[in-house]
C-alpha cells in the first residue's frame, strides 16, 4: 500500500467529525500517527458541535463521559450566535446550483465555525468542497478524495 498524502499543518485547524473517525481506522495506521503528532503539537482544534458528535458515538454513559473529558483538553473554537446566519447564507448560496439539499446543516455550521475563526477545516467529505465553492472556507482533505474508502 502506498503512503497516504496528509495535510502539512503549520497552524491549528478544526477537524471534521469524519476526520476523527478516519484517523482511528485501523486500516490506516499512518493517519493515526500523523494525527497523534498533530494533537501533541496543539494543531487539532475542536468546537462544541464536534464534541457533541464525537460524544454521541460513545456506546454508553461511562465512555461518553470519558470522551467528553478528553475533548475538554483540546483548544475549542467558540460557536457564536452569528454562525447560524452565516450557515443560512451559505445554504442559500448553495441553492443557486441546487446543492442546498446535499449539504447537511451540521456541515454548514462546522464550515461557518472554521470560516469565522479564520482556520482551515480538515475533512474527508465532498460537502466541504461544495461549501468552499460559495464561501471563504479554507479547507484541506485529510487524504486525497477516494483514497480511504
Amino acid at each position: 500500500m502506498a503512503e497516504l498524502e496528509v495535510p502539512q499543518l503549520d497552524r491549528p485547524a478544526l477537524f471534521d467529525t469524519g476526520a476523527w473517525a478516519w484517523v482511528r481506522d485501523r486500516r490506516f495506521p499512518e493517519l493515526a500517527s500523523w494525527f497523534n503528532e498533530a494533537v501533541e503539537t496543539g494543531l487539532v482544534l475542536v468546537c462544541d458541535l464536534v464534541i457533541l458528535e464525537l460524544t454521541r458515538l460513545a456506546p454508553n454513559e461511562r465512555r461518553a463521559r470519558e470522551v467528553a473529558d478528553r475533548l475538554a483538553a483540546f483548544e475549542a473554537i467558540p460557536m457564536s450566535g452569528e454562525l447560524w446566519s452565516r450557515a443560512r447564507g451559505t445554504q442559500l448560496e448553495l441553492a443557486t446550483n441546487g446543492d442546498h439539499r446535499r449539504v447537511p446543516p451540521a456541515d454548514l455550521l462546522l464550515a461557518s465555525t472554521a470560516e469565522e475563526a479564520g482556520v482551515a477545516l480538515i475533512h474527508y467529505d465532498r460537502d466541504y468542497e461544495r461549501i468552499a465553492g460559495v464561501s471563504e472556507l479554507r479547507h484541506e482533505w485529510l487524504a486525497p478524495d477516494g483514497t480511504l474508502a
